[in-house]
């Protein structure tokens, strides 16, 4: 054999022999580039997740905002509701009553058109109750019991006034009856709270009907003489006085209103 066929045979050969190692090795690449792959989706996966839960979690954080800032807002409106129509309440009874003597029918009239603003207040005190927290809750229960306290010492002093307006009144056609009765009202207000029980004595029984039949004469309704004589009732010891009352809801209120919120959990 020449030197040309034995080259051919040797160069076949070697081909033959490299096939196997291309092959090995074009599946080595092969492998890597799929693992390069598979790691680089991999980590994009992860990137992504991480960028949709910021996301998300941003989503969470601005609509959990919104809703503070909502329910913010109906708190203060509630609460600036409430503490107007107690402040109309007790401002219209102050203004109603603190301007002396009127006739009984005047101050009836004005004692009646405060009901709506009582019923406007309990109202309104309900909605706070319901808005909450606690603490404004009971801020307003007592706000509440103040306020009617109030206005009730300033009716019953309406009354009382009203009553001796309409007796002066009749001081000029009768004078003497006017007189007597002023004599014996004082009388009737020592014995008022036994009336009805074993203690009342016969000549207090006396008194009262002379009063009746001095009405009676003077053409003045019989009712007023319990307006009259009936004692003032103190207030309950357990009714926080008006202004202390007022300034605990206000502080109440504010301090629910400027809490800081809590960071959302993520």
């Amino acid at each position: 054999m020449d030197l040309q066929g034995i080259g051919a045979l040797a160069a076949a050969a070697v081909a033959c022999v490299g096939i196997p190692t291309t092959l090995v090795l074009g599946r080595w690449q092969l492998r890597g580039a799929l693992r390069g792959a598979e790691e680089t989706a991999r980590a994009g996966l992860a990137q992504a997740d991480a960028s949709y839960r910021a996301s998300l979690d941003g989503v969470r954080a601005q609509g959990q905002n919104e809703h503070q800032q909502w329910r913010r807002g109906v708190q203060r409106d509630a609460y600036a509701a409430f503490l107007q129509s107690v402040l109309s309440y007790t401002d219209t009874a102050r203004s109603n009553f603190g301007g002396g003597m009127l006739p009984i029918e005047e101050t009836r009239s004005r004692i009646a058109a405060l009901k709506a603003l009582e019923t406007d207040m309990s109202h309104r005190a309900w909605v706070v109750r319901l808005e909450g927290p606690d603490k404004v809750t009971d801020a307003t229960k007592i706000l509440q019991m103040s306020a009617s306290l109030v206005v009730l010492t300033d009716e019953q002093y309406a009354l009382r006034t009203a009553a001796m307006y309409e007796i002066n009144s009749r001081s000029h056609a009768h004078p003497r009856e006017v007189t007597r009765i002023w004599e014996l009202v004082p009388v009737a207000q020592g014995f008022w709270h036994t009336i009805g029980t074993s203690a009342m004595e016969d000549s207090s029984t006396d008194v009262l009907q002379e009063l009746r039949d001095l009405f009676s004469t003077c053409e003045i309704s019989a009712g007023l003489l319990a307006t009259l004589c009936q004692p003032h009732e103190p207030a309950p010891e357990n009714v926080t006085p008006f202004q202390h009352a007022l300034n605990e809801f206000i502080r109440a209120a504010s301090g629910a209103l400027h809490l800081v919120a809590e960071p959302p959990t993520p």
